[in-house]
């Protein structure tokens, strides 16, 4: 009994330490950037063929530009290296279209998140220096979610008449450069150049399919965002 109670004080005292100096360093290191910026992204060519079509079908998916708004938080920042994480939001809209006799298009509003991790290489290790650029990489996830009025439409059969379309979760990478510039002890500036690479989003519909009924989207591959922007950088330590 003794022996547990002594385990299971250091135990604590242990978490209490690890958690006191994480605290620390969180609040050492904290910065809050809230940046807006363009989005622009590459299409995608894919053909409907057998058993949907006996004839194949041409057809292209494309997002449009869009504005984005976002927050990126640093958690760690020693010499040359840190690390943040990022989310960002953005109104688009889908279009899919087939190259048909007649052709048709189906245009499908969607809210585009990206979110993920990544990690800063800083050119220059001095943490002083009022401008910093850096280049970064890292991962996350982009997901494509339909709005209300989306789901709405796809799902009425007089109007969009995809009933299987659905929101879309991908794994994706991204990378860039940036800079940072020091405006005041709580202030700074910060703008981002900045592509992300992950596979093209099939909205729920399967890629391929034996069943000559079924609703396909085989656009393989993947798709690339680019991204720029800028904004504020918020210290939270006066240096």
């Amino acid at each position: 009994m003794k022996h547990r109670l002594t385990t299971s004080t250091l135990t604590l005292v242990s978490l209490l330490t690890f958690s006191n100096a994480a605290f620390a360093q969180l609040k050492e290191n904290f910065e809050l950037n809230l940046f807006g910026g363009g989005s622009i992204y590459s299409s995608k060519d894919y053909q409907i063929s057998f058993p949907q079509s006996i004839t194949p079908i041409p057809g292209k998916f494309r997002l449009d530009r869009a504005f984005r708004g976002g927050v990126r938080v640093n958690v760690f920042d020693r010499g040359h290296w840190g690390q943040e994480f990022f989310y960002s939001y953005e109104l688009n809209k889908a279009h899919f279209t087939r190259r048909s006799t007649p052709p048709s298009t189906l245009d499908v509003k969607i809210r585009v998140h990206n979110l993920g991790v990544n990690a800063l290489y800083y050119f220059q290790d001095d943490e002083t220096k009022h401008v910093r650029p850096f280049a970064t990489i890292g991962l996350g996830m982009t997901i494509y979610q339909l709005t209300n009025g989306a789901e709405q439409f796809v799902r009425d059969p007089l109007r969009g008449n995809v009933p299987d379309m659905d929101s879309s979760r991908e794994l994706a990478m991204n990378y860039g450069f940036g800079l940072k510039a020091r405006l005041g002890s709580y202030v700074g500036f910060r703008a981002d150049l900045r592509g992300f690479l992950g596979r093209n989003p099939s909205f729920g519909l399967a890629r391929s399919s034996n069943d000559p009924n079924a609703t396909v989207l085989p656009a393989a591959g993947a798709i690339n965002n680019g991204e720029a922007s800028a904004g504020l950088i918020f210290y939270f330590r006066k240096r």
